[in-house]
């Protein structure tokens, strides 16, 4: 129905309230697709995007999660560090990349930055919460039959909060792609967003709608990966 519609607007030349008629047909955007998938760098820039996106989720899981439940568990924790990761917070990923790109020695470093922001702070979010949210009989239970304080990290409280990191593990991979896209866009020289935005500029608005897609694609792929491991590690659900 969407391609239809797309297809109906294009080619009644529809201007108003959108400019549809500048839009290419989805006729010529498949068409255009289809001979872009002989194309051997149209692989290499899926796998660059994907390994950049991968690279940050990694990194903001490994470091999300810690911080969150440091964060979630101690009051004086939370009072030094989470005040001032709120200011970070809010700051859009695109305006990150001129401080990225003057940290880091190297553009593939700076894109893998900000990849890491967009995954980094949906997770700690989630993994604050739901650590404050776990239910103080549960903890009280495991130590009175001899849980130690820290075996209840993992006995008690990382199932607890399984649900929740993989919700913001979801929220995550989707700012990531966001954020590597923006990075490759103003800086990169491979990857989905670098081609996707050289079409634009070259004015070849079926390859710029490829890439949109393509990375929609890639975005629901990587959402399908989440959905399954989490159905896989947290099986009580």
């Amino acid at each position: 129905m969407l391609i239809c519609f797309w297809h109906i607007l294009v080619a009644a030349n529809v201007m108003q309230p959108l400019q549809f008629g500048n839009l290419p047909g989805p006729i010529e955007v498949f068409t255009a697709w289809l001979n872009l998938l002989a194309e051997p760098y149209y692989y290499v820039d899926i796998i660059v995007s994907t390994i950049r996106v991968s690279a940050g989720i990694l990194l903001g899981l490994i470091g999300a999660v810690p911080l969150g439940l440091s964060i979630g568990l101690s009051k004086k924790i939370s009072n030094m560090i989470f005040t001032n990761l709120e200011i970070f917070r809010p700051i859009p990923l695109i305006a990150y990349l001129p401080v990225a790109m003057l940290l880091f020695s190297t553009i593939e470093a700076s894109i893998i930055f900000i990849t890491f922001i967009g995954a980094f702070f949906p997770i700690l979010i989630n993994v604050i919460q739901a650590t404050k949210r776990v239910p103080e009989p549960l903890v009280q239970t495991a130590l009175n039959l001899g849980c130690k304080p820290v075996q209840t990290i993992f006995r008690v409280y990382l199932p607890a909060i399984a649900p929740e990191v993989f919700t913001g593990l979801m929220i995550g991979t989707g700012a990531s792609w966001m954020g590597v896209i923006t990075g490759e866009m103003m800086s990169g020289q491979t990857g989905i967003g670098y081609s996707t935005w050289q079409a634009y500029q070259l004015l070849d608005y079926s390859q710029s709608i490829i890439g949109m897609f393509t990375i929609g694609l890639l975005g629901f792929v990587f959402s399908r990966i989440v959905r399954f491991t989490e159905s896989m590690m947290v099986r009580w659900l």
